[in-house]
């Protein structure tokens, strides 16, 4: 899955919305899927740039001087 698909399945909707193929409370849901799916893509981007962006990251560890 890829937001190129995503986009494609809207599209498609859409079109199906505009020859009322499908109502429009199938097109709401069908968005919602694709919102959904659009996020988890989102999410996994972002993981994977926070995990390169921070691998070589050192943390010192601090210590109280008290």
């Amino acid at each position: 899955m890829n937001t190129k698909i995503i986009f494609n399945h809207i599209i498609n909707q859409m079109s199906k919305l505009d020859s009322k193929q499908i109502s429009v409370e199938e097109a709401k849901a069908q968005a919602n899927l694709a919102k959904q799916a659009n996020n988890i893509l989102n999410y996994e981007l972002n993981k994977s740039i926070a995990k390169a962006k921070f691998e070589n990251l050192v943390i010192n560890e601090i210590q109280d001087n008290f």
